[in-house]
């Protein structure tokens, strides 16, 4: 089973997402990472994809899911800053309106 490492920088969390975000697997862990960080109370969490090189829409699905779970909460979801196929694909899809940068 696929593991993404987390930490928390600040009072905020850090999911470094590794490998691709195309799978119900790297879905999956994406999940369980966000949920420790969750259950610790983080409710400003970056997400870390430079080690991402696809992601499609089941890896944005889970992303859009960790959104809404933190903006119901009044909490933040953010992304480091995007490169390649994954900024693009954020871009299209006009996910870079909705996930603020963490330039932290």
């Amino acid at each position: 089973m696929e593991e993404f490492t987390t930490e928390i920088v600040g009072n905020k969390g850090v999911i470094k997402v590794a490998g691709d975000l195309d799978s119900e697997t790297s879905g999956e862990a994406l999940r369980q990472a966000f949920n420790r960080l969750y259950d610790q109370g983080k409710r400003q969490i970056v997400l870390d994809l430079s080690g991402v090189q696809i992601i499609n829409s089941y890896g944005i699905g889970k992303v859009l899911m960790c959104y809404k779970r933190l903006k119901s909460d009044n909490g933040v979801l953010m992304v480091k800053p995007l490169g390649g196929f994954v900024k693009e694909t954020f871009e299209l899809l006009m996910l870079d309106k909705l996930l603020p940068v963490d330039e932290g």
